[in-house]
């Protein structure tokens, strides 16, 4: 419905506003690390293309937006283009201390040099960017926000069963299970009432435990200190079993989710919490130019261990969260949501997500060479779109794509059913349950194996 509205409200501008807006009817060189091969094949919502032949690198929502943009810039002023990506760093990029003078690496490196006339990757607007090239109107909404390996409420049916209760309770269970035929049986010896053949109290005692309560106070022929005895085990044992239900349920229905960490002053105060930063993007600009403590502490850090902490923009993103348990990734949302994505339609379920609370809200804009002509004219352009909704447009073009694997601040804190999990419930959700079937069938199975050998036994 957005996007419908927009195209009405575009097409009333083109009408009444565009002839305005002086056409640049020129060739431009574009700087661009996404929109490439989002361009040469249609096919760029399956995240599948290479970037510019380049290797290890994919086609994300950025490239989607990017490439929606260029169309609308392309159509309204009149110009064709030809892109170009850099060759030394797939990101806006910064300044290159190597060179000095005033040289820039990246797209940015580009305009510097006069290279390309202009960026059609966005990023937030900083100073020092300001000073060496020309700058459009914020025109895209980004958000600055931590990836974290996503939480497994239930990582498999044996530590799920074993975590439930304390070693202690588990330990006065199995101690219980053998004690209380043992006290039976002496009962049974010293009143002279009841079986007093210690198997078959322990195979009663056994059966009776798992369902057959009723069986003592039907028979007679047993004491009321063994009745009293075995009955109050027994409702020791149904509380243990509803406990162990009820826990189940509400870790299937209402999970709560452990993570290492839950905000950005968490990153901050952890020392044993590795931040990773893509190398060369604006998030790292952002913390290297900041002035607010918690960033500073942070790049400190990365600044100390460079190699370790600034990753590469080609890097498998969610893959080096598992490289160590402590590290977490700080980088732009749209792109880390692409990743996600990814991710999840390779391996089918969750492995990473985003924090619910983003680190810093960014406003993008566009990039050309300094004192170039087209900048007025690109700017009277997308004032007059951003009047007709063109952030909202744009936004709406990757929200449909948005990662399953958010986790919200109620279902983070184990909050209401319809918070998680998405129903109707997926086998994935249930394989604990299914996992501990199979076990007590194992279990029940051997058990029957057991009674068909005693009972040879026995006739032989």
């Amino acid at each position: 419905m957005r996007t419908i509205r927009f195209l009405l409200i575009f097409s009333a501008i083109s009408f009444l506003e565009l002839g305005l807006c002086q056409k640049i009817n020129n060739h431009l060189i574009v700087a661009s690390f996404y929109v490439r091969s989002v361009l040469e094949n249609p096919k760029f919502v399956k995240h599948q293309n290479p970037l510019g032949n380049l290797p290890n690198v994919t086609v994300n929502k950025m490239g989607v937006i990017e490439s929606q943009l260029l169309a609308i810039l392309s159509e309204y002023l009149n110009f064709t283009y030809e892109i170009r990506v850099p060759t030394d760093v797939l990101e806006l990029g910064s300044p290159d201390e190597k060179k000095g003078n005033g040289s820039w690496t990246g797209v940015l490196g580009q305009l510097v040099r006069n290279e390309v006339d202009m960026s059609i990757s966005f990023g937030p607007l900083f100073y020092s960017r300001y000073l060496a090239v020309d700058v459009t109107v914020l025109i895209i909404h980004d958000e600055i926000s931590i990836m974290v390996p996503y939480p497994q409420p239930m990582l498999s049916a044996g530590a799920f069963i074993t975590g439930i209760f304390s070693p202690a309770t588990y330990i006065l269970i199995m101690a219980s299970s053998v004690l209380v035929p043992i006290v039976l049986w002496i009962i049974a010896i010293v009143g002279k009432k009841g079986e007093q053949d210690l198997g078959i109290i322990f195979t009663f005692s056994t059966a009776i435990s798992l369902g057959q309560g009723g069986w003592l106070r039907q028979n007679g022929q047993y004491s009321f200190p063994s009745r009293l005895v075995h009955g109050v085990w027994l409702i020791a044992i149904l509380v243990l079993t509803y406990a162990f239900s009820g826990v189940l349920i509400s870790a299937i229905t209402r999970p709560k989710f452990e993570l290492s960490v839950r905000s950005i002053q968490d990153v901050a105060n952890n020392e044993d919490i590795q931040p990773l930063i893509i190398n060369e993007s604006s998030t790292q600009a952002e913390f290297e130019e900041s002035s607010y403590p918690i960033f500073q502490k942070i790049f400190s850090r990365i600044e100390e261990n460079p190699n370790e902490l600034l990753v590469p923009s080609s890097s498998e993103f969610v893959e080096l969260l598992f490289r160590e348990s402590n590290q977490v990734l700080i980088m732009s949302n749209i792109l880390a949501d692409s990743e996600i994505q990814e991710d999840l339609k390779i391996n089918k379920y969750c492995r990473a997500t985003l924090l619910p609370k983003a680190v810093k809200s960014t406003a993008n804009c566009l990039y050309l060479k300094k004192n170039s002509p087209y900048t007025s004219t690109i700017n009277r352009l997308l004032l007059l779109f951003r009047q007709a909704g063109l952030s909202e447009y744009l936004d709406s073009s990757y929200d449909q794509y948005a990662s399953r694997c958010y986790i919200d601040e109620v279902t983070l804190a184990g909050g209401n059913r319809r918070s998680s999990p998405p129903s109707p419930l997926s086998l994935y959700n249930l394989r604990g349950v299914f996992y501990t079937f199979g076990y007590l069938f194992l279990v029940c199975f051997a058990v029957f194996l057991g009674e068909l050998l005693w009972n040879w036994y026995r006739q032989m």
